[in-house]
C-alpha cells in the first residue's frame, strides 16, 4: 500500500510506530537501512523508550556495507546507525550481526549473514530508496539478487555517498543482502522523504518501475511505501490512499 503523509515529520512518526509494532514479534530481527532518510524516525523511536520495554529479544541485522571502508568510519553504514540508533539504545553488541567491509573473504562474509538469516528470520525491514532507485546496494540494471552479495556501485552511488564522509573517499564495491531476502522479511516499509526524491518516486511508480530494484517491491500486502508530500508531488492525486 501507498501511504502519502504531509510532511517529514509524520512520516518520522509513523516508523517510530511501525518500529515499536515490530517489537511484538516473539523473536523480533530488524534490517534497518542507513543514512539521513530514516534517522529521525530512529530518534522518536529511541525517545519512546520506557523501563518497561524489553529490548533484550531484538536482533539487528546488516542491511549493507562498503567495502574497504572500516566500520569506525563515520561514513560507513555501521556508523550512521550506530550514532542515528545503537548508540541510543539498551543493546548489547551480540544483538547486532554486520557486515564486515574488511573482510578478506567477502564470500565467506556473505555466507555468514545469509546463514544468520536463515536462523534467524527478517521480521521487519526499513528501507530507503537510493536517488536511482536501488535498495540496499541492489542497484538498478543488474538481476535481482536472492542472498548476499559484494555488488559493484553505480556511479549515481559512488557520488551520493560522498555526502557521510569527511572527506573524499573512494568507493567501487558494496556487499549487500539481496532484494529477494529483503522481499521475504515478514514486514516491510520503503521510505521515501523530500523533494530531491520527487523524480525516481515518479519512475518506480510508473510503467518503468520494475526495471528499478525500488519497483520491484510493489504490489505485496506485507510490503507499505511511506511517501512525505514533497517526494509524492509527481504522483496523481488519485495515488493517495492516507493522508495523516
Amino acid at each position: 500500500m501507498l501511504k502519502i503523509f504531509a510532511n517529514e515529520q509524520q512520516v518520522a512518526e509513523a516508523i517510530a510506530y511501525e518500529m515499536h509494532a515490530g517489537l511484538t514479534s516473539e523473536q523480533p530481527v530488524f534490517c534497518l537501512a542507513s543514512g539521513s532518510t530514516p534517522a529521525k524516525g530512529y530518534e522518536l523511536f529511541a525517545k519512546s523508550m520506557t523501563e518497561k520495554t524489553d529490548l533484550q529479544p531484538l536482533k539487528i541485522i546488516s542491511l549493507d556495507e562498503w567495502v574497504g571502508v572500516e566500520q569506525a568510519n563515520l561514513g560507513s553504514c555501521y556508523q550512521m546507525l550506530n550514532q542515528d540508533l545503537f548508540s541510543k539504545l539498551d543493546l548489547a553488541q551480540t544483538q547486532i550481526t554486520f557486515y564486515d567491509g574488511m573482510a578478506e573473504d567477502l564470500d565467506a562474509e556473505c555466507q555468514r549473514i545469509d546463514q544468520f538469516i536463515a536462523n534467524n528470520p527478517i521480521t521487519f525491514s526499513l528501507m530507503g530508496v537510493g536517488m536511482n532507485g536501488h535498495i540496499g546496494l541492489n542497484e538498478p540494471g543488474f538481476p535481482v539478487l536472492d542472498y548476499s552479495s559484494v555488488v559493484e556501485l553505480s556511479e549515481t552511488t559512488k557520488t551520493v555517498a560522498q555526502k557521510y564522509f569527511v572527506e573524499e573517499t573512494k568507493l567501487a564495491q558494496g556487499i549487500t543482502l539481496g532484494l529477494t531476502q529483503i522481499i521475504n522479511s515478514k514486514r516491510v516499509i520503503v521510505v521515501i522523504t523530500g523533494a530531491h526524491k520527487a523524480e525516481i518516486v515518479k519512475a518506480i511508480f510508473s510503467d518503468m518501475g520494475k526495471e528499478l530494484p525500488a519497483g520491484q517491491l510493489l504490489g505485496y500486502n506485507h510490503i507499505d511505501f511511506y511517501l512525505d508530500a514533497a517526494a509524492a508531488q509527481h504522483l496523481p492525486e488519485t495515488s493517495v490512499i492516507a493522508d495523516e
